[in-house]
């Protein structure tokens, strides 16, 4: 028997497989990067703020979601303002600031929007029913990370308290979303969902909502 055999070889492929992918992910973020003038960091601000809602557009929020200190963060946010990049302005509360793209901030994230091209080229030769078992599987993993406390904040569909797992025999079609009362496909499970509320999250802080007609 090898060190590749067995269940222990197949995860540390796995493992090694994504570390892998990770250095590649790292590599095509840094030389659309350095072509925008930008760090890692500063790009992935400036793309945020482009897809992310308005209530996640803080420097506390995005230092939570890059896993960095909220110093550094706000330090990438102040080498943005004086790029002309992003300007600040009070929050709703008065005290915090909330961040926002300026014009040119706008086109340089229509610029960087296609960095990840060729990921999506070759997640494009392979059929649709193994990209979605690919997602699922990818989000339970995210999942048990930041059940570890390796991944501190997600916005995924598997972390969410109106996530109802394998409430249906069809497995394309396992799960459940208790907020919009449709079941969940695997190919439609969401990475970001602006609705998210964590599964862990207080009674205190969840977001009243309106019971759907």
């Amino acid at each position: 028997m090898t060190d590749t055999d067995g269940t222990a070889g197949l995860d540390r492929r796995l493992a090694d497989a994504l570390e892998r992918l990770g250095h590649g992910m790292r590599s095509l973020a840094q030389r659309t990067a350095r072509e925008h003038g930008l760090s890692p960091l500063q790009q992935q601000a400036v793309l945020a703020l482009a897809q992310h809602p308005r209530n996640r557009h803080e420097v506390a929020a995005l230092a939570a979601e890059f896993d960095v200190t909220t110093p550094t963060m706000s330090d990438a946010v102040a080498a943005l303002e004086r790029k002309e990049i992003v300007t600040r302005s009070p929050g709703t509360d008065g005290r915090r600031r909330s961040l926002t793209l300026t014009a040119t901030g706008e086109e340089v994230a229509r610029g960087l929007s296609s960095w990840d091209d060729p990921l999506t080229s070759a997640l494009a030769g392979i059929s649709e029913h193994d990209r979605a078992i690919t997602l699922h599987t990818l989000l339970r993993v995210i999942g048990g990370l930041h059940s570890a406390g390796v991944v501190s904040v997600t916005h995924m569909c598997t972390t969410c308290r109106f996530f109802g797992r394998d409430e249906y025999p069809d497995p394309a079609v396992p799960h459940h979303c208790h907020l919009l009362r449709i079941p969940l496909p695997l190919a439609g499970l969401r990475t970001d969902c602006p609705e998210h509320e964590p599964a862990d999250a207080p009674a205190s802080k969840r977001k009243q909502r309106a019971t759907p007609q």
